[in-house]
């Protein structure tokens, strides 16, 4: 997911649609939408993983989160 926001976001400034700028703030606005996003769906899952359905994944800034019952928890 990171791989292909990152080719999107260098593709539209290559093309001169965008600044710089625009596309190191859309990478953490999209990162920020889709953790929001997940941590919504973790509600609706029915895997149980030792009592809870979770997933870890690695943010832009190298930071661990897991999300699981609607939260997402920073992990070190």
């Amino acid at each position: 997911m990171n791989k292909l926001a990152g080719n999107i976001a260098i593709a539209r400034n290559g093309a001169g649609v965008h600044w710089r700028s625009d596309y190191t703030e859309s990478l953490l606005l999209g990162e920020a939408i889709a953790i929001d996003l997940l941590q919504e769906q973790s509600l609706t899952y029915n895997e149980d993983l030792n009592g809870k359905a979770s997933f870890t994944l690695t943010k832009f800034d190298n930071t661990k989160v897991k999300i699981t019952d609607g939260k997402a928890i920073a992990i070190s």
